[in-house]
């Protein structure tokens, strides 16, 4: 069990503590139920009189409030949060090597200890790096190569060829690498194009569950470093996926487009195929996008405006129904 002083947590986060630093702390715990031993987070005023009544040992605020506990001042409650949970709460990685023996295992894969390998699991002729965790039924296939610290979650599933970087996290039933849409039109039927490319995954990118990215027609589908997809992605084939990425989940991108730096997406946007989006773009709930977009900003709807316009097009909407 992870234990900290509150006066070492308040270094972490870089707060300023007002209290008992010596305190020691074995994890989080909501405000209504914490005990002496655990910290809670008080994001907005409506949560100052459960702390005032807290037991919680130590509280993450914003300012100094009435309370019992220590104090943990810090400018970002959740970013704070969120350094403190990783404490306390790390993700998985392999400290010793160990290969379930259900797992099938290629006799010339590579694997650099200490990596963890579980049941049913299956690993072709790739490459994995240290402290990787490769949970029950996940699937890698030949030539992959996954980075230092990836996580895989059950039942994921790499096709052939496809990379991770450092500390990728896949969660459960994702899948990277599988053939993108390609299909050319001869008469009254489809025949199948090869999809002959790969994907790229880079540093400290996480794939939320049951997210699917299909693998590029030639040349190479890419998600840049530090970016976060949600459950239910779908990044289409030859897709780039900028830095510092956020996709909610239901979003989904339809080949060949470009989406840049700091993008935010939200729920089930669905952006059509060979588009480019510029950094700093950020789409409301729902909306398709159809168009470049070539200035950052707040965008909304179909067909897609700016959010103030179409905030103002729904007021006017209503005042129609109300007449």
């Amino acid at each position: 069990m992870t234990e900290a002083s509150v006066a070492a947590i308040a270094e972490l986060v870089s707060g300023t503590l007002h209290g008992d630093g010596e305190r020691r702390i074995v994890g989080l715990a909501d405000l209504r139920n914490a005990q002496p031993d655990r910290i809670g987070f008080v994001r907005h005023q409506s949560y100052y009189a459960a702390a005032k009544d807290t037991k919680a040992g130590a509280l993450l605020v914003a300012e100094q409030i009435p309370t019992g506990a220590s104090l943990i001042v810090v400018p970002d409650v959740d970013v704070a949060y969120a350094k403190v949970a990783a404490l306390f709460h790390p993700t998985p990685r392999a400290s010793e090597h160990r290969v379930h023996p259900t797992a099938v295992v290629h006799p010339e894969a590579q694997i650099e200890g200490p990596v963890e390998i579980g049941p049913h699991a299956v690993i072709g002729r790739c490459r994995i790096g240290p402290g990787c965790v490769v949970m029950a039924g996940v699937t890698i296939g030949d030539d992959c190569t996954l980075g230092a610290d990836c996580v895989l979650y059950p039942r994921v599933t790499l096709y052939h060829a496809v990379t991770l970087g450092n500390r990728v996290i896949c969660h459960a039933s994702s899948v990277i690498g599988s053939d993108g849409f390609g299909f050319a039109r001869e008469g009254s039927t489809y025949l199948k194009v090869p999809q002959l490319g790969t994907v790229v995954i880079e540093d400290d990118v996480e794939i939320g569950a049951g997210t699917m990215i299909d693998r590029a027609t030639l040349g190479v589908t890419m998600v840049h470093a530090r970016t976060k997809l949600d459950n239910l992605v779908h990044i289409a084939h030859n897709c780039t996926i900028g830095y510092d990425v956020v996709m909610a989940g239901g979003a989904m991108v339809a080949g060949s487009t470009s989406i840049g730096d700091r993008c935010v997406v939200a729920g089930r946007v669905g952006i059509a195929g060979h588009l480019k989006i510029c950094a700093d773009t950020r789409l409301g709930g729902g909306s398709v996008v159809i168009r470049d977009i070539d200035q950052p900003g707040d965008y909304m709807g179909h067909p897609l405006t700016s959010m103030r316009r179409h905030m103002r097009l729904l007021q006017k909407l209503r005042e129609m129904v109300d007449e």
